[in-house]
């Protein structure tokens, strides 16, 4: 019997061989091959899931491998932990919000009090004016519309007299000359009547006249000391007096003990808006 000649190269064998070549040409050439990074990515997934694998495994094998007892009671010891750790979570929370708030007031209450501290200082200056208003409208130069004095006080019942010289004209205004071009005398005090007497002498002007003036005080030369050897004189300079735009110059204290003494209190330098004293 006549062998079949074998071809291996039959024509379903070339066929088969050419479609499995052109698996590969498309595995290769059609689609996209995978980036270094997506390999990477998938290693570790494939990582990922074999130590799952284990981990599982582990804990099966710690399963079996002690009492079901002791392990329900470290299943019960771990869930109270999480509990303890949930708790504190959420008391970690409320102490945030409780801090969130406090911080909250704190910046409510420092904005109140500066706003207090304006007013507290609006208020100071306020009373402040007021003082010096009431300090000079009610007191040394009450009753006039002066807008500039030459105060003179002591205690003593003494007669003590106050002079105001114009150093431009050499003008005196005093108690035997009350009224003059550049200012007045208000009231010439001769003695006290009572301890509770507190009078003063004042010279002013109810238009400020820009000067210089000197100002001197003495015990008058006619004055009987049975009551006071002595006198002790202060006094002061104002401009403007009991209005915010006030300035007041206090003077040394002079000590009289002679009649007919008289002692410069200084110069009075006035301009229209300003006044200055040199002692």
């Amino acid at each position: 019997m006549a062998r079949k000649e074998l071809n291996v190269f039959s024509m379903s064998f070339l066929d088969l061989l050419s479609g499995a070549l052109g698996a590969v040409l498309i595995l290769f050439i059609i689609v996209p091959k995978m980036t270094a990074e997506q390999r990477n990515a998938l290693e570790q997934i494939e990582q990922l899931d074999v130590q799952v694998e284990e981990l599982n495994s582990l804990i099966e094998q710690a399963r079996n491998s002690i009492p079901a007892e002791l392990f329900e009671q470290i299943q019960a010891q771990i869930a109270g932990m999480q509990q303890t750790i949930d708790e504190l979570n959420r008391q970690v929370q409320q102490m945030q919000q409780r801090m969130e708030n406090l911080e909250n007031e704190n910046t409510r209450l420092r904005e109140e009090l500066a706003e207090t501290q304006r007013q507290l200082q609006q208020a100071q200056q306020q009373l402040e004016q007021q003082s010096q208003q009431q300090n000079i409208s009610a007191g040394k130069i009450f009753g006039t519309n002066a807008k500039l004095g030459v105060i003179c006080m002591w205690p003593e019942n003494i007669d003590v007299d106050l002079y105001v010289k114009n150093t431009a004209t050499g003008e005196i205004c005093y108690f035997e000359k009350k009224n003059t071009d550049f200012g007045n005398l208000m009231e010439d005090v001769v003695s006290r009547e009572s301890d509770d007497d507190d009078r003063y002498e004042v010279f002013y002007q109810t238009g400020i006249i820009p000067g210089k003036y000197l100002v001197y005080v003495n015990i008058y030369h006619n004055a009987s000391l049975e009551h006071a050897r002595s006198a002790t004189v202060d006094g002061y300079a104002v401009i403007f007096p009991g209005t915010a735009n006030q300035k007041k110059i206090p003077f040394r204290q002079i000590r009289l003990t002679e009649r007919g003494q008289n002692v410069t209190v200084g110069t009075l330098e006035v301009t229209e808006t300003n006044i200055n004293l040199i002692q």
